[in-house]
């Protein structure tokens, strides 16, 4: 335990020294090698408010922690306070209401199947391993998007630890401004959330489909699947596509279908009808099994890589669809490149724009371009292939995810707030007008030019 000035640091403290050092220390993104002074694992508020006011005693950089999924490893500092929630599992459901209150420290795989023995569901992302805090706070694209919204939709309440220690609820009515911010304005720039109280729905048996493909079906495959994320879509349908050159298989496609698998089977004729299909599954099976084939496809262990994700509005026209279908096919060595369609719009565009901090609502898609290495040689060639490959597409795209963040893009208060932007710097100048909570691409307070890397 260190002490400052009668401040204690609470919880379970690693410092360098300590076995579980490393361990501790270590981001998903595993390119990333960096040393924090001190590791706080909370466990109550109270730890949170203590490594606070303990880090501004000391002049120590503050980084906050959930799941440790921050693309560019911002959640650590070399000689900071890395100050993590992950150990802040508590959860209470009321089942009149179908009211979930979680501790920020969950995670999605977690959070889902602990909520399946009551057929509830909070509506979190396709990965198994992020955190609910960063999820939330960035937006949240669920796999239920185009029915029930993004993640951050079902937040009605938050607690958060503020840069003097002070604990605030926040919700539509008390700090109403502070909740607007948190809804999509990114996590790690206005305090330290420590629980959320989420609306759950009643969920039981979903459809589900997987459809796999060659490679040289994409343009085909990907021209018709871009239909399912129209505005006058099915909204019961939440489509995802995935596509690479060194994975198996190197094409295809997952949904989630809140309705019988006949209507599903129905709605997928277009789509089973481009290119030759190699394996069709569309069964109706009960939500968690959907939910752990959604998982299965993403990686659960931390790896190096280098991905970003930028907002598509339009049909991608053929001109498009070439550059999408020429980057899968030149892999550079020592990489395994990928890209991944998260559909859209529906419930998620039924919220303005500026309802919340999350403004790209009317976007169809969100598509990840992805680059991962297991030998230090491949890193220069999958960093260099997301970069061109997101400047090549840049023409038919509009705005990045701010949960994918990449710190080489300049205009990224244009690129993951458009809109919302100055609206935050005002918040954050009401919530942290010393710019306590600091790091690249964090939002400044109002009249403070933000950082760029020019």
């Amino acid at each position: 335990m260190a002490k400052n000035k009668n401040i204690e640091l609470t919880g379970r403290i690693v410092v360098p020294g300590d076995p579980q050092y490393n361990s501790a220390r270590q981001e998903f993104n595993t390119f990333f090698n960096k040393f924090p002074f001190v590791i706080v694992f909370a466990q109550k508020t109270k730890d949170v408010v203590n490594a606070v006011l303990w880090a501004r005693k000391n002049k120590v950089p503050i980084r906050m922690r959930s799941g440790r999924h921050n693309y560019e490893g911002l959640s650590v500092e070399n000689a900071g306070i890395v100050i993590d929630v992950s150990e802040m599992t508590q959860l209470e459901v009321d089942r009149k209401s179908g009211n979930v209150t979680i501790g920020t420290g969950w995670r999605n795989l977690d959070l889902t199947q602990t909520l399946w023995p009551e057929r509830l569901v909070v509506p979190t992302g396709v990965c198994p391993t992020p955190g609910i805090a960063g999820l939330t706070l960035g937006g949240g694209h669920s796999a239920q998007a185009r029915t029930w919204g993004l993640t951050q939709d079902h937040l009605f309440e938050l607690e958060m630890v503020d840069a003097n220690g002070r604990v605030i609820c926040a919700n539509a009515n008390d700090h109403s401004d502070l909740f607007w911010a948190s809804c999509g304005g990114g996590g790690g720039n206005f305090g330290i959330c420590t629980s959320f109280r989420f609306q759950a729905h009643r969920i039981d048996t979903v459809g589900y489909a997987e459809i796999a493909w060659n490679l040289n079906d994409l343009k085909t495959v990907l021209s018709v699947w871009q239909e399912y994320t129209l505005p006058e879509a099915d909204n019961r349908l939440t489509p995802f596509l995935f596509m690479s050159k060194g994975v198996q298989p190197n094409l295809f496609m997952q949904a989630i279908f809140l309705g019988p698998s006949r209507e599903l089977r129905m709605l997928l004729e277009p789509i089973l009808r481009a290119g030759s299909p190699l394996n069709v599954t569309i069964e109706e099976i009960p939500w968690i099994e959907a939910a752990n084939l959604l998982y299965a496809h993403s990686p659960s262990t931390p790896i190096s890589f280098k991905s970003v994700g930028p907002y598509v509005y339009d049909l991608l026209p053929d001109k498009a669809l070439t550059i999408i279908e020429r980057f899968i096919n030149e892999q550079p060595p020592n990489t395994d490149t990928s890209v991944f369609f998260h559909g859209l719009n529906g419930a998620v565009a039924d919220v303005p724009n500026q309802a919340t901090a999350y403004y790209f609502r009317k976007a169809l898609s969100n598509m990840s371009l992805f680059a991962t290495w297991s030998r230090p040689e491949g890193a220069a060639a999958g960093i260099r292939w997301v970069e061109l490959f997101r400047r090549a597409i840049l023409p038919y795209t509009r705005g990045v995810y701010v949960n994918t963040p990449d710190l080489s893009i300049r205009n990224w208060p244009e690129e993951y707030y458009a809109g919302n932007f100055e609206r935050l710097t005002k918040v954050k100048a009401k919530y942290d007008p010393k710019d306590v909570f600091h790091y690249p691409q964090s939002i400044p307070p109002a009249g403070k030019l933000p950082t760029r890397l020019d």
